[in-house]
């Protein structure tokens, strides 16, 4: 499996717009094409940061009754989603074909929640 790079973040909010304000607000992140399904995303560099309500999205749903607002999945590109979830089952991690992208249990991955997704979806 060939990781390329962080493709976005999403932080669970249930208050999007304000999340934007802040980052926009605090940090100067500037607005991004949004993800598949429409979530206010910001751009920090060439990777995107994603505010998404817990009802948009299982991860984030399973994040929030974990520990509330707050980062909720890391989405990292890789070279070929099909390449990455054959050596991650081959190495047996449990992982998940979810639209198109592989999540991975956060069980393997030191508690973190990660999707991987191909450049293409961008």
């Amino acid at each position: 499996m060939k990781t390329l790079r962080i493709d976005h973040v999403v932080v669970g909010t249930d208050d999007a717009a304000g999340a934007v304000a802040t980052f926009r607000g605090h940090f100067g992140l500037p607005s991004a094409a949004p993800l598949p399904g429409g979530a206010p995303t910001l751009a920090i560099g060439d990777a995107r940061i994603a505010f998404v309500a817990p009802a948009a999205d299982g991860a984030v749903a399973a994040a929030f009754a974990s520990g509330g607002e707050g980062m909720a999945v890391v989405c990292l590109e890789v070279a070929s989603v099909r390449d990455a979830e054959t050596a991650l089952r081959q190495a047996g991690v449990k992982c998940t074909t979810v639209g198109g992208a592989v999540e991975v249990d956060p069980a393997a991955a030191h508690g973190v929640r990660l999707r991987l997704v191909e450049g293409a979806r961008r």
